[in-house]
């Protein structure tokens, strides 16, 4: 009977719970640098440098750990966080535009009108600047006709400068009819831009045509009608 007891007592502390330090314990392994498996309860010398598991007691990663990154690597990243950055920025900048869009706009007829609204505001500038080409082509005519009498004399030094600047504004005047011509142009590559963009918001199902039924559940078929 004492035998038994003391062999049960041999057995005792292979069924009893491990202590609550070893359930904690965590090991550290990783691959060094010939391919073996490297583990220890700290983390190996091996390990510097490198990635490393951290597995329990039972067996079980708990956690893992990247190996750090070398200046070329960190360099990729940040180039790829920021790429990432500015396309946020780019799509919530576009989000911002087709919301304004919508409200603006109740219609592409709107857009119409909004760019011929435009392009009108843009002629008024044409005609402005084309009455003052007029008058200073007037005024050159005369300034010429005054030049002429001194052919074989020496023109008085207020006259040259009268034909000099007269020359300049007519060329100022003819640089902003040509770039008020390039606006014209641009605001009808804008808004044929917003009007496509518009109508790829508000797309919706054509006159007349409705949606696909759904259909109908498992078994419906089946029921008594």
């Amino acid at each position: 009977m004492m035998l038994r007891l003391g062999s049960a007592l041999m057995l005792l502390p292979a069924v009893l719970p491990l202590p609550a330090a070893a359930q904690g314990r965590i090991t550290y392994c990783c691959t060094d640098n010939t391919g073996q498996q490297v583990c220890s309860d700290v983390l190996p010398k091996q390990c510097y440098g490198k990635a490393y598991r951290e597995i329990n007691s039972r067996g079980i990663t708990v956690r893992r750990v990247d190996a750090p990154l070398n200046a070329e690597q960190r360099a990729a990243k940040e180039a790829e966080a920021k790429r990432a950055k500015e396309e946020e920025a780019r799509r919530l900048e576009q989000d911002r535009k087709n919301r304004a869009l919508l409200a603006t706009y109740a219609s592409e007829q709107d857009i119409d009108f909004a760019r011929d609204r435009a392009i009108a505001d843009v002629q008024r500038t044409i005609k402005a600047a084309q009455d003052k080409q007029a008058d200073l082509a007037g005024r050159q005519k005369k300034l010429d006709a005054e030049a002429e009498f001194y052919k074989k004399k020496p023109m008085p030094s207020q006259l040259q400068s009268q034909l000099r600047e007269n020359e300049a504004e007519m060329k100022a005047q003819q640089a902003a009819i040509d770039g008020r011509q390039k606006d014209i142009e641009a605001l009808k590559v804008r808004f044929e831009e917003e009007k496509l963009r518009y109508r790829e918001l508000t797309r919706k199902t054509a006159p007349g045509k409705s949606e696909p039924p759904a259909a109908p559940p498992p078994g419906a078929a089946a029921r008594p009608r």
